[in-house]
C-alpha cells in the first residue's frame, strides 16, 4: 500500500530534529578558507572547549552538517574570497532554527577589509538581525601596551569574564552589546562584541575582534610581558559553548522560546488570534479575552456573584432584582442575617411569600 501524502509529512515532520533535542556537543571552528597555517592558531581556544565537553573540529570551510542538528557552536574567522557564501549561507537558517550559536570574527580593518567584507555578506544572508561590522581601525596596539577591557555587559554570554586583551579590532554595532572598551587614539567608547538573538531561535555573536581568540603573534606578544591571553580570556570562550541559546522555536511557528509561551504548539504565539478556547493563545497573559461580558454571570472577573458568601452582593442592577449572576435565590441565601444591613430590608424569600400571606389573611376576614 502506498502512504498517503498526508502520511509522508507527518513522517518527515517527526523525523527532522527539534530545537529541544538537535543540539549535541559538536563545534565547528572554521578559519581562513584555503589557509591551513590558521588551523593551529585557534589551539587554546580548541582546548578550552574541549575541556568543556565540547566535540571540536578545526576545518577550513563550513559544512553541511550544521543543518543536520549536531553542531552546537560555529565559529567562522576571517573567511578568504573563496569563500562559498551563498552555498554555506543555506544551511545557516537551520542551523540557527535549531537553537545553533553562530559567532563570527571580523578583525581591522585596514589589513583584513576583504574578510571583513565576507563575513558582511554572511550577515546580509540571515533575516531578522541588525547587527553590523564597521570599518573602521581601532586600538592599534602592535606592542601590546594597552590593559584589558573590563567594560562587560550583564548577559550569560558574559558571565564571569573579568577582562579581554584586544589588538587591532573593528566594532560593531547593533544587537545587545556584550563588550565595549574605551578607544586609545580618544575616540570615545566602543563596541567590540554584540550578540543578535533570533526570533526564529538560535543566536548570532559578533566580533571585531580575532586576535583575541588565537594563539598567535598577539598572543606570543603578550606572553612576553607576562599575560596568559587563553587564561584571561578562558570563561566567555566557555560561555559560548556551555551557556543555552536564549530562543528556540520547536514548533516552526516563527516565535522563539523566550516570546512564545507555548512553543510545541504553533497556532499560539504572539501574534495569534485569541479563541474563545480556554487557552491563551496570543501569549499576553490573559485568557479568553474579549469573550462575553466580564459582569456576566459567566465569568469569573469583574462585578459579579459568582460566589454565595455572606453578604456578597455586587449592587449592579442587571440581572433578577439587581443580581447579576441571575440566580433569583442568592440574595437569600448569601444573606448575613446578623448585620444591619441585611436584617433592614426583607430577603428574596420574604417578597415571595408575602403576597400569599395577604391573600389569605384577607380571606380569613370575609365574613
Amino acid at each position: 500500500m502506498i502512504p498517503r501524502l498526508s502520511q509522508l509529512v507527518l513522517a518527515a515532520a517527526l523525523a527532522a530534529p527539534t530545537a529541544a533535542s538537535a543540539l549535541g556537543d559538536r563545534v565547528i571552528i572554521s578559519c581562513r578558507y584555503g589557509n591551513a597555517i590558521c588551523l593551529d592558531d585557534f589551539s587554546d581556544f580548541e582546548a578550552a572547549l574541549t575541556d568543556a565537553g565540547a566535540q571540536v573540529e578545526v576545518r577550513t570551510d563550513v559544512p553541511s552538517i550544521i543543518a543536520d542538528g549536531d553542531v552546537r557552536l560555529l565559529v567562522v574567522a576571517l573567511p578568504m574570497d573563496e569563500w562559498e557564501t551563498q552555498e554555506s549561507n543555506l544551511y545557516l537558517p537551520g542551523f540557527l532554527s535549531q537553537g545553533g550559536r553562530l559567532v563570527l570574527l571580523g578583525d581591522n580593518e585596514d589589513s583584513e577589509a576583504a574578510t571583513n567584507a565576507w563575513i558582511r555578506d554572511i550577515l546580509d544572508g540571515i533575516a531578522n538581525h541588525d547587527l553590523a561590522l564597521d570599518a573602521t581601525t581601532y586600538n592599534l596596539n602592535s606592542q601590546c601596551t594597552d590593559p584589558p577591557t573590563t567594560d562587560f555587559l550583564g548577559d550569560p554570554l558574559t558571565a564571569g569574564a573579568s577582562s579581554w586583551y584586544l589588538a587591532q579590532v573593528a566594532t560593531v554595532s547593533g544587537g545587545d552589546p556584550l563588550i565595549r572598551f574605551e578607544d586609545s587614539d580618544g575616540g570615545g567608547t566602543q563596541v567590540l562584541a554584540s550578540v543578535a538573538r533570533l526570533p526564529s531561535g538560535g543566536e548570532i555573536v559578533l566580533f571585531g575582534d580575532t586576535e583575541g581568540f588565537t594563539s598567535g603573534i598577539f598572543a606570543d606578544c603578550l606572553d612576553g610581558d607576562g599575560v596568559d591571553l587563553a587564561a584571561a580570556h578562558d570563561t566567555l570562550w566557555t560561555n559560548l559553548f556551555t551557556v543555552p541559546t536564549s530562543a528556540t522555536d520547536n514548533d516552526g511557528d516563527g516565535y522563539g522560546s523566550d516570546v512564545d509561551c507555548n512553543d510545541d504548539n504553533p497556532q499560539i504565539h504572539p501574534d495569534a488570534d485569541e479563541e474563545c478556547n480556554g487557552v491563551d493563545d496570543n501569549c499576553d497573559g490573559t485568557i479568553d479575552e474579549g469573550c462575553g461580558d466580564d459582569d456576566d454571570d459567566d465569568s469569573t472577573a469583574g462585578d459579579d456573584d459568582d460566589t454565595t458568601a455572606a453578604g456578597d452582593d455586587d449592587d449592579s442592577t442587571s440581572g433578577v432584582l439587581g443580581d447579576d449572576d441571575d440566580d433569583p435565590f442568592d440574595d437569600a441565601r448569601a444573606c448575613d442575617c446578623g448585620s444591619d444591613e441585611s436584617s433592614a430590608r426583607p430577603g428574596l424569600f420574604a417578597w415571595l411569600v408575602l403576597p400569599f400571606g395577604a391573600f389569605s389573611l384577607r380571606r380569613r376576614r370575609t365574613p
